[in-house]
């Protein structure tokens, strides 16, 4: 890789000098990112399209100026992107030709193995997939706030050409943030949170289908209390996010179907079974599996 300045991926020492960012995309995440490196004491930079955005982030001084398209030069020592992952692959090819050399990149799409194959063939700047697994069936930069990764995992997907000690400075800049770093290949990303993020939000689509349009006695959504709600809350998410994202992850969101419906398979059994050891056995396992995560967040909390 061609050596370009050095970057800086943290502050606060005398003599040196503001780190400083670009973010693309303003929504829910990347609006957070520019609040919280605002936070930090970084000087934050943005593109997005709705100019509304903009100014208010202006206004929140999130950002110190902010434009609608790309820039034909960026001089930041990170850009983040977080468009829809439908332009992924776009807004990455045109951010590496406005950066220096030896700038970092990364993203914060649910799917990571297309951009990291687009990563790859890019050897002029440094490049690190990244996840926050935090978010909010609210909508766009409004939803926004600089606390909203304090408290849970950010899976970063770095290549083999990135450099540990690039690795690291991230790792650190994310953990300052309030986050846990979870460090995994692009295609596991993509498999577990087929399971955990991309399944719920297809099933959640399904519930309050199966509720609206199932064809049963009775007007079932009129009766619908907090438990319903609840689990079809994720369906008020963004239509158009969350087609590109479903599509974009198709093969491991389809294997995770098969595997749900195998496991919704043998709960119909025992209950056409009328097993009662067996529907028990289901729930402590599903309370063992549920109780393993929150004891994980909690100690990460504590920590």
């Amino acid at each position: 890789m061609e050596k370009g300045r050095e970057i800086i991926l943290s502050g606060g020492w005398t003599g040196q000098r503001q780190p400083r960012a670009c973010v693309i995309g303003l929504g829910l995440i990347g609006g957070s990112w520019a609040g919280a490196l605002a936070g930090q004491g970084w000087s934050v930079c943005a593109v997005e399209c709705h100019e509304e955005s903009l100014k208010e982030a202006k206004v929140r001084e999130w950002i110190k100026e902010g434009w609608q398209e790309i820039p034909e030069s960026l001089d930041v020592d990170l850009v983040i992107l977080a468009t829809p992952v439908s332009l992924l692959a776009e807004s990455f090819a045109r951010a590496v030709g406005c950066v220096s050399a030896g700038s970092l990149i990364t993203d914060v799409g649910s799917v990571k193995i297309d951009i990291c194959r687009a990563a790859n063939q890019m050897n002029s700047v440094y490049f690190i997939g990244g996840h926050p697994m935090t978010g909010s069936e609210q909508q766009g930069f409004q939803a926004a706030k600089p606390n909203l990764f304090q408290g849970y995992p950010y899976v970063i997907t770095p290549p083999p050409s990135c450099p540990q000690e690039m690795v690291e400075k991230f790792s650190q800049l994310v953990q300052r943030l309030g986050a846990r770093i979870v460090s995994r290949e692009a295609e596991d990303h993509d498999d577990e949170v087929a399971l955990i993020s991309h399944l719920p939000h297809v099933l959640s689509l399904a519930l309050a289908l199966t509720a609206a349009e199932g064809n049963l006695r009775g007007k079932p959504l009129e009766i619908a209390g907090r438990s319903f709600r609840e689990i079809t809350r994720l369906v008020d998410s963004s239509p158009e996010m969350w087609r590109d994202i479903l599509f974009s992850n198709a093969s491991a969101i389809l294997r995770s179907l098969d595997i749900w419906e195998e496991k919704v398979k043998e709960i119909r059994e025992i209950i056409a079974g009328a097993d009662g050891e067996e529907m028990l056995k289901v729930f402590a396992r599903a309370q063992g599996a549920r109780s393993q995560m929150l004891n994980r967040r909690e100690s990460d909390a504590n920590k």
